[in-house]
């Protein structure tokens, strides 16, 4: 381990978030304070489990994180999933290994903290006016910053059910009866799966009536995502009116984004719709953290405007924290991340899950106010990763007009029980 802080500068800070968030001065503050730390390669940052005082991000190198179940992803220097705190939640959600000889940057997080709730508004529009919901929405975003590292605010669960079907799948001896009891252990998951089994988009020859059988006819992969899909339900819920209003729009917006990307997954080679449709749902999950805060602070809640511009800002980082911490597949943190990235290109020559719930997003967007701000399908890259397989803009709402019928079914079908 070695420490040289002649080395840091604001510019340095200012490149990871939410620290480009602060004053000049406050970052040349927090420069003196922190320090460069050198990790060799296979050493070990911190173990799964526990806690300390300082936040880490990723300056150079190559990391692996383990999460309590196992799973692993690896996060590269100057990728987008280092611009923030490395695992930042405490007690820690992951065992983070170095790959290669790394750098990190350590801050104090009660410093950093404290910095935050200091930051000024100015900050938000150098120069410009600062209306009313900007300032609530700065004021706000700089708040759940600090109270989610410091944990006094905590991100909501994965169910009980979702989670141990999770588990019980991941295992190589696992079978259709171990599956079959747990979902039997909650009757409305129960209800909700063998509903599902009998509706358009997985009816057999004849009706489904116990969880056995509606676990035979889906398959071990499809009844998990399912009990995902209605598990994530519940998690469209607020206790405020105002803030069940804008839960529900998520909800139909998410729905809607889903059903569009399980028609287009059919159409793209490589890609499984199911899988796609639970991607599409979840593309905006970083969202519900950010209503579910505003519960507590009325100037929030009652101000749309100032709401959105705090989403907009948490959604991607907060739903990528969301996916590792309930240990999904790398996928959905990368889905989360870029939902709203329309430059993100992947490198890779075929369309990735990333890929269809972009071109399914711009798609639900066609025809709201903000669509005129979004580049055109063809100068979208995840388009012309699709297009590769013969879908141009023309053919893509053909398509999807064809599909309409499909598409409502989906929509119906994840619409059920929808909260009010």
């Amino acid at each position: 381990m070695s420490s040289n802080r002649s080395l840091l500068t604001s510019e340095h800070l200012k490149q990871f978030r939410p620290l480009n968030k602060l004053a000049e001065n406050q970052r040349i503050l927090l420069a003196d304070k922190a320090r460069i730390m050198a990790l060799p390669k296979r050493k070990v940052l911190f173990e799964c489990g526990s806690s300390d005082h300082f936040d880490y991000f990723l300056l150079s190198g190559k990391i692996e994180l383990v999460a309590a179940d196992k799973k692993v992803r690896e996060v590269e220097a100057g990728s987008t999933a280092s611009w923030s705190a490395i695992a930042h939640l405490q007690p820690r959600q992951f065992t983070v290994k170095a790959l290669s000889d790394c750098e990190f940057l350590v801050l104090e997080t009660d410093v950093l903290n404290r910095l935050l709730k200091e930051a000024p508004i100015e900050q938000l529009e150098s120069d410009a006016g600062i209306s009313a919901a900007d300032q609530t929405a700065y004021k706000v975003l700089m708040t759940f910053q600090s109270d989610l590292k410091s944990n006094n605010f905590t991100l909501p669960s994965l169910p009980d059910v979702a989670m141990r079907i999770r588990q019980v799948a991941s295992r190589e001896n696992s079978s259709m009866d171990d599956i079959a009891k747990l979902v039997n252990s909650d009757p409305a998951i129960t209800l909700k799966l063998i509903k599902a089994c009998n509706s358009p988009l997985y009816r057999g020859f004849s009706d489904i009536t116990s969880s056995r059988d509606a676990v035979t006819r889906l398959g071990m992969k499809v009844t998990q995502q399912l009990v995902m899909v209605f598990a994530m339900r519940e998690l469209f819920r607020s206790k405020k009116p105002e803030l069940q209003k804008a839960m529900s729009a998520l909800w139909d917006h998410s729905r809607e984004v889903a059903s569009i990307a399980y028609v287009l997954a059919e159409l793209t080679p490589g890609l499984d719709k199911d899988f796609a449709m639970m991607a599409g749902l979840i593309h905006d999950v970083g969202a519900v953290p950010v209503i579910c805060y505003a519960e507590n602070i009325p100037d929030l809640y009652a101000d749309p405007k100032a709401l959105q511009a705090v989403i907009a800002e948490l959604r991607g980082e907060l739903g990528a924290t969301m996916m590792q911490h309930w240990g999904m597949p790398a996928v959905f943190a990368e889905v989360t991340e870029h939902a709203d990235n329309w430059s993100r290109d992947s490198g890779q020559e075929n369309a990735d899950y990333v890929d269809v719930v972009l071109v399914a997003q711009r798609h639900a967007l066609l025809g709201q106010p903000s669509a005129k701000d979004l580049p055109p399908f063809t100068q979208i890259p995840a388009f012309g990763k699709l297009a590769r397989g013969g879908l141009t803009p023309e053919k893509s709402l053909k398509v999807l007009v064809e599909a309409r019928q499909k598409i409502q079914e989906v929509q119906d079908f994840l619409g059920a029980d929808l909260p009010v």
